[in-house]
């Protein structure tokens, strides 16, 4: 292949990638409906609480972290099946989150 077309394509390949990994990173900010990013954690349930309301409807988590205002969750149901989702960190009830395409 001739040097001089190549160099164009592996340029406009790299802006591409650079382009689409900033479109990505701004997508990152998914919607929460019923979150409250403001939410005093006075008010939040504990990560054992959690942990306990959840294994008490059959599942079992494996990592809980805070992101966004809301409990982020991985766990398994009792088919085996990781469920990754987020929490109302006062209710313990799942959000609604949308995904942008």
């Amino acid at each position: 292949m001739n040097r001089n077309r190549m160099i164009p394509g592996v340029i406009g390949g790299l802006a591409g990638a650079l382009l689409l990994s900033a479109g990505i990173a701004l997508a990152d900010s998914d919607d929460r409906r019923g979150g409250d990013d403001d939410m005093p954690r006075d008010d939040w349930m504990s990560l054992t609480e959690l942990a306990l309301q959840l294994e008490d409807q059959g599942y079992t988590p494996y990592e809980i972290e805070i992101d966004d205002g809301a409990y982020e969750v991985t766990m398994v149901d009792g088919q085996g099946m990781v469920i990754e989702t987020y929490i109302n960190p006062t209710t313990g009830e799942p959000l609604q989150r949308r995904w942008d395409d």
